[in-house]
């Protein structure tokens, strides 16, 4: 099987970039060489910053981490949840408890660290010494020759963020640095070859910068090209930062042309009703120009093993014999010992199950093939089914149909578009999607799942739910939904780093509740999706459970159910989901909500 290393072989080869060149301030040559021929146990965060350095995503990758590892991605994100509530003491005493990490001293830790500081300084309003000395520690980190590293053009988003922070934190004062840089940067970023998904991360953030530099005539033409293609990269990839700032700056370039005043009304209505959404839940991403986007899908090694041998019924003394002493195995499942990457694996396989550290889901040779799936995936939440089905087609002829793992996605994803199209089959769905399931779980009739799932069986249980729905079989489908949230309460990982299957499956359990008539535990589902969709930095996602609480207190005769009609209204339209906001608009009109 093809690993880490062999995509990242190919990423690099593709872009004619050397090992040199793309380890620069974050790794020895030697020790990425290892990396790249499978002989090095993997740095998570490493590979985090390589791959973004090649322009690609990791949003789609699984990562089974140490739990010392998982603890550390774990403070990161509280720290940037402190960050987003204002809680700045709170924010400052985790990044105390970082420090204190042995691995803290490393480039890229020590890069977070300063760079959160650098942050925190500014939102509080410090002086811009003290924001640049925390910056310039956390920009030499991993760029210790900036300008020759910016000719390569082997710099990640998060690399090129930090640059373009420090030029705005400079701007208006006596440490400004020019227009010049910003134009260079910005024009850096343009030529480089980054994925749609890492292009976000950037390239709004550069269109509010351009319009502190922009001048009547000429000046004006580019603002609104790159603020449009801004807008378009954050309506496409569903995110939030930067969002509302972008809306504001667009409808400002428009009023100047005297453009179509209800287009402009809408786009400030869309604003407010994120902004709005954000108070709710004091939330807020405003001037947090280092926030990270977490969509991230992590297993702990020591919860894996464990979880997965009792699912097997296996001992530690079945489960250990030829790997390693069954003391070993104990010490692994209790944390106090991490196991190495060739004995996950073997472990993994003889309980029939995957183990490797970074896993793909589907056995691609291309990762070209990884972003056609995040683009089927787009079409399939927006349901446009045919354009989802023409990239299912180009998915199918990149990939080797004859290894399970592949034939399992291809066949599931085209149950999900046929059954769109011929709902009355749904026997027959069912039928192939417990075929489809039972090739890579084996689970008796009437035993009780303990397996932790993946992503794909994960998929093939919600659609199976949908169907049983479709058909009023609630009961059955109910028991779906309690299971698949049930599988992520029971882990020691955060929802956050679950966020798409998480979020998928506490979303259709909250709409499911309320059509039953649990309102207030559908409620309390909904907003406890929202809240950690919400810290995730997704806005693309929260329609089902502002319908389903606009719904409820409809159902309540509450006229609070206005507020959040028009905010699912306003996300539906924002967020390209034309076909939800067709339906939704034709329900509040029928219902007279608004009168």
């Amino acid at each position: 099987m093809q690993g880490i290393g062999q995509l990242l072989w190919k990423l690099r080869e593709k872009e004619g970039i050397r090992q040199k060149q793309l380890c620069l301030g974050i790794s020895s040559v030697s020790k990425y060489a290892r990396i790249e021929a499978d002989q090095q146990e993997i740095d998570f965060f490493l590979i985090d910053r390589i791959m973004g350095r090649l322009g690609k995503s990791v949003e789609r990758l699984t990562y089974i981490l140490p739990r010392d590892i998982y603890n550390i991605y774990e403070l990161r994100q509280e720290i940037q949840q402190k960050i987003c509530q204002k809680k700045w003491e709170e924010a400052k005493q985790c990044l105390l408890e970082y420090e204190k990490n042995k691995r803290a001293k490393e480039p890229l830790h020590q890069q977070f660290i300063e760079q959160e500081y650098a942050q925190i300084a500014w939102l509080r309003g410090k002086s811009v010494e003290t924001v640049c000395e925390h910056l310039e520690k956390a920009i030499v980190q991993t760029m210790p020759e900036a300008e020759i590293q910016r000719k390569t053009g082997i710099l990640s988003a998060e690399e090129y963020k930090l640059l373009l922070f420090r030029w705005e934190v400079c701007f208006g004062t006596d440490r400004e640095r020019g227009e010049k840089e910003l134009q260079e940067l910005v024009e850096e970023i343009f030529q480089k070859n980054f994925e749609r998904t890492e292009r976000v991360k950037v390239i709004p953030y550069a269109a509010l910068l351009i319009e502190k530099t922009a001048r009547d005539g000429k000046a004006d033409t580019y603002l609104k090209l790159i603020t449009e293609t801004a807008l378009e990269n954050l309506r496409e990839e569903g995110k939030l930062l930067y969002m509302p700032e972008i809306l504001e700056q667009y409808a400002q370039i428009l009023e100047k042309e005297n453009s179509n005043a209800e287009f402009i009304g809408l786009l400030r209505q869309e604003r407010a009703s994120l902004l709005e959404l954000e108070s709710d839940y004091k939330v807020s991403f405003k001037n947090y120009r280092l926030f990270d986007h977490v969509v991230r899908n992590f297993e702990i090694d020591a919860e894996l093993i464990r979880r997965t041998r009792n699912a097997a019924k296996l001992t530690q003394e079945g489960l250990s014999e030829d790997i390693c002493a069954q003391e070993t195995l104990a010490r692994i499942e209790n944390g106090n010992q991490k196991p190495r990457s060739g004995n996950l694996r073997q472990m993994m396989e003889k309980m029939g199950r995957s183990g490797d550290r970074i896993e793909t889901g589907i056995q691609v040779e291309e990762y070209e093939t990884l972003e056609l799936k995040i683009e089927f995936s787009k079409f399939i939440h927006r349901k446009e089914y045919g354009n989802a089905e023409k990239v299912l087609s180009k998915i199918e002829e990149k990939l080797d149909c004859n290894l399970k793992k592949n034939y399992q996605y291809i066949e599931t994803e085209r149950v999900k578009v046929k059954y769109k199209e011929n709902a009355e089959y749904t026997e027959q769905f069912i039928k192939q999607l417990k075929e489809l399931l039972a090739m890579s779980l084996k689970v008796e009739e009437g035993q009780k799942m303990e397996y932790v799932l993946n992503t794909e069986e994960v998929s093939i249980l919600t659609e199976m739910a949908l169907i049983y729905w479709g058909e009023q079989n609630y009961k059955v489908a109910l028991e779906i939904y309690q299971f698949l949230v049930g599988q992520y309460e029971k882990s020691f990982i955060k929802p956050v780093f679950h966020i798409l299957d998480w979020g998928m499956s506490m979303g259709n359990y909250g709409m499911a509740l309320e059509e039953l008539g649990y309102f207030e535990k559908a409620i309390g589902v909904c907003r406890k999706r929202i809240r950690q969709t919400l810290f995730a930095g997704k806005g693309g996602s929260l329609h089902t459970s502002l319908m389903v609480e606009a719904c409820i207190l409809e159902a309540q005769k509450d006229v609070k159910c206005k507020k959040y009609f028009k905010q699912d209204l306003d996300l539906l339209r924002l967020y390209k989901m034309q076909t939800n906001y067709k339906l939704m608009e034709s329900y509040v009109k029928t219902n007279k909500i608004f009168d």
